[in-house]
């Protein structure tokens, strides 16, 4: 039984031809081919086809899909729609088709008529025995290309169920941040005095025409060795107060080269005084002594590296939303993760 379709809209008012073609006009029982119904008409007509359901003639059963095409002739000037069927019988039949109506513009068009030919298949006697019915579906073996992509979704979908875990007990515990800070142990004061004046004497410093930066240099190296060993602030003393200072703890006599020392930067500093020559050296020599002789060693423990533990305060209002924000991010990115995942595998399996 026919049912007409909606419309489908081409070009044109006159000459319109109808056509009906097959793919084979002779086949087994079962075997299927294809039936093209062709209008070909002008740019501004309405074509509507027929809808055949299940067949088109009693035994000639429709197998879907149903396809139409649409092709431009002539720069645009003809128009050619075919609707394609596939079609099967199976019962050993000549079937014939009547010319097929289709209306353009209203207007009644028919096709050719067509005659097809399902043919059985000859079974020699004493061998029905060995004529099987249809096997059920085979399975075929589950290869890598079809579930790599599968398994690697549900694999990362496993990844954002622990990552949304651990960030949800994060926002429920709503603990302190603590963390432990490695921190390495000072080095020594007379250790960096030292170096310092090692780099000073090889910076050929010593021998300049203006020995300001020179001296500049080794008192301040001095100033915060003194500060740090004798726990008084030199770096802001003149060198009179800090030779008071240290005359407290030590007698008179070992302080003269430092003394003599400090005299002599001041007057490099403040009255562009020139020292002798080798007095530069025996100046910084009578610093590193002074330095070895005051100096304390410090205990071995001390200078491994420790570990403090530092703890911040609970986390804001702000910082707790946007936690809970993450959370439920990353947890709809693992639900829809492992939801394709699953779909897929389904597929591939089953």
């Amino acid at each position: 039984m026919a049912i007409w379709l909606i419309p489908v809209f081409v070009s044109g008012q006159s000459n319109v031809i109808v056509q009906a073609t097959v793919d084979s006009m002779m086949m087994w029982v079962g075997q299927q081919t294809s039936l093209h119904l062709e209008v070909t008409c002008d740019p501004d007509q309405q074509v509507v086809f027929p809808n055949f359901r299940d067949t088109i003639v009693t035994g000639l059963e429709v197998v879907p899909p149903v396809l139409t095409d649409t092709i431009w002739l002539n720069d645009g000037k003809r128009m050619s729609v075919t609707r394609h069927y596939t079609v099967t019988c199976f019962d050993s039949a000549l079937i014939y088709i009547a010319p097929i109506p289709v209306k353009v513009n209203g207007q009644e068009h028919v096709s050719n008529r067509l005659a097809l030919a399902f043919m059985t298949y000859e079974i020699p006697q004493g061998e029905e025995k060995n004529i099987f019915g249809p096997k059920d579906n085979m399975r075929t073996p589950v290869q890598f290309r079809e579930i790599w992509l599968p398994v690697l979704l549900y694999i990362l979908s496993m990844f954002a169920v622990v990552g949304a875990i651990f960030l949800f007990r994060r926002y429920k515990d709503d603990k302190p941040i603590i963390r432990h800070i490695k921190v390495e142990p000072k080095v020594p004061a007379h250790k960096r005095a030292l170096d310092g004046m090692e780099e000073l004497r090889k910076s050929g410093l010593t021998s300049a025409d203006d020995p300001k930066e020179y001296y500049t240099r080794l008192t301040d190296l001095l100033r915060e060795y003194i500060n740090e060993r004798f726990s008084f602030n030199a770096t802001e003393m003149t060198s009179d107060e800090i030779l008071e200072h240290l005359r407290e703890s030590r007698d008179k006599d070992s302080l003269k080269e430092l003394a003599n020392l400090l005299s002599t930067s001041d007057l490099v500093k403040f009255a562009k005084f020139k020292p002798l020559i080798g007095e530069n050296d025996r100046n910084l020599i009578g610093a590193v002594e002074f330095v070895k002789e005051t100096m304390v060693e410090v205990p071995e423990d001390e200078l491994m590296p420790k570990e403090e533990t530092v703890v911040v305060e609970k986390r804001s209002k702000g910082a707790r939303t946007v936690l809970l924000t993450f959370t439920l991010t990353v947890t709809v990115v693992a639900a829809i993760l492992l939801g394709i995942a699953l779909y897929k595998l389904y597929f591939v399996i089953f």
